[in-house]
């Protein structure tokens, strides 16, 4: 290793810097995030389960009438409830409590998930990832935008990244069921997540028969969730909710950073963004095919490697977060274990490069929100370039597991940072 990347290793201040840092945003928490009660995206759950309770259909009527009565604020361009209903479900039951109390349960409950991200990459890492190197993961994800913005806009991407990252320490614990059963859950929340679930599936002991056992276990588990939820209400929600939210998405706005949403854009601007809605909904569908196509050539990688398992998971969260249809700044908190695998794995052959590189990528997940520059506003080009900064980030990332994956047979530990056994997975 380089002296001064040996020197700033060994530099207590930046534990320090941590620590305070850390606090910092603890205490802009506790400031900010009460008043958030009343806004998105906590008041589209809420009003949408408090109607599912009263035995109202959210995704036929519109959410305007109870958040007034209720006193939330209420979105024109969103006016039905747009998520699956196990989703819907789990406001169902939090409506009972009054909306400040259930929204402050709500992000403890956030809160307790990031723990559960932070807790299981340390686990799942405990043979490379020191105490002291934990604590720099656990304070650049606190202090990061993507989990503040998380918060602020009270997302479950946390609850998902959770139950994915605990469905990879199931598989890692010989769990194969279990893991599988973990996606599911996720993937009934948001439908997203399920893009992980063949990976999961085939990648799994016992062969044919354990693979077969599998596939019919998640889809037990989807019938009977479908049924206690309502075959209707499923219905209606592809029917009603899901058009919805894509007519919004085929806007194609400057705040998603997938490649299906660069593709929009790109294919909007040829008409200034004044495109009527069938060509923006072609180009819509000509970036999910490039989405698409891109988790498939993931998947093709995973299956041609047969080894790194871990490397594979990373690989396949990454192409998830390039290819699908929406992604925000807040889906990057499914990158905490990706990303602390990159950098142990960059340490295990230090270069200024590598540092550099990750850096870079670190600063780039952390740009969530639009430029906002009178020059870029009159170069929308420039301005679409600049604000696919992560998707950049995402692709390189992507690019160095399709690398660990065709030239290491497994992860390999670090000397400088680990200490205790070795563990390789084997697939």
């Amino acid at each position: 290793m380089p002296n001064w990347l040996k020197r700033l290793a060994t530099n207590r201040m930046l534990d320090v810097g941590a620590v305070a840092l850390t606090a910092a945003v603890l205490v802009w928490w506790s400031v900010i995030l009460p008043s958030r009660w009343s806004d998105f995206d906590f008041n589209h759950y809420y009003v949408g389960g408090w109607m599912l309770r009263a035995g109202q259909n959210p995704y036929t009527r519109s959410l305007q009438s109870v958040s007034h009565q209720l006193g939330f604020r209420y979105a024109p361009d969103l006016p039905t409830a747009t998520y699956p209903p196990p989703f819907l479900g789990v406001f169902e039951v939090l409506s009972v409590l009054p909306p400040r109390a259930a929204f402050a349960l709500w992000v403890a409950l956030e809160i307790g998930c990031l723990g559960v991200i932070l807790w299981l990459t340390r686990r799942l890492l405990s043979d490379r990832l020191t105490w002291r190197g934990w604590l720099f993961v656990a304070a650049l994800a606190v202090i990061s935008r993507t989990v503040s913005y998380s918060l602020y806009y009270s997302q479950v991407q946390l609850m998902l990244a959770a139950l994915v990252l605990a469905a990879y320490a199931a598989r890692r614990a010989g769990r194969h069921g279990w893991a599988c059963l973990s996606i599911a859950t996720a993937g009934m929340l948001k439908l997203y997540p399920f893009i992980l679930l063949p990976w999961f599936i085939w990648s799994g002991d016992g062969g044919a028969r354990g693979r077969c056992a599998r596939l019919i276990g998640v889809m037990g588990f989807v019938f009977a969730v479908v049924m206690v939820t309502g075959p209707g209400l499923w219905g209606d929600f592809f029917r009603f909710g899901m058009p919805t939210i894509a007519v919004w998405e085929e806007a194609g706005r400057s705040f998603q950073f997938s490649l299906p949403s660069l593709v929009a854009n790109l294919g909007n601007l040829r008409d200034n963004f004044q495109a009527p809605l069938e060509a923006r909904r072609w180009w819509w569908l000509a970036g999910n095919g490039v989405g698409a196509t891109v988790i498939a050539v993931a998947y093709v990688i995973c299956l041609t490697s047969r080894r790194d398992p871990e490397a594979q998971f990373c690989l396949l969260c990454t192409a998830m977060l390039i290819g699908t249809v929406t992604v925000q700044g807040h889906y990057f908190v499914f990158l905490v274990f990706p990303l602390t695998v990159a950098a142990l794995r960059m340490v295990a052959k230090p270069s200024r490069s590598w540092v550099v590189s990750l850096m870079v990528a670190v600063l780039a997940f952390n740009y969530v929100d639009p430029p906002d520059s009178l020059f870029l506003g009159g170069h929308p080009f420039l301005y679409l370039l600049i604000s696919y900064l992560p998707l950049y980030a995402l692709i390189a990332l992507a690019a160095f597991f399709w690398r660990e994956l065709r030239d290491r047979e497994g992860p390999v530990p670090s000397p400088a940072i680990a200490g205790g056994r070795q563990e390789r997975e084997t697939a």
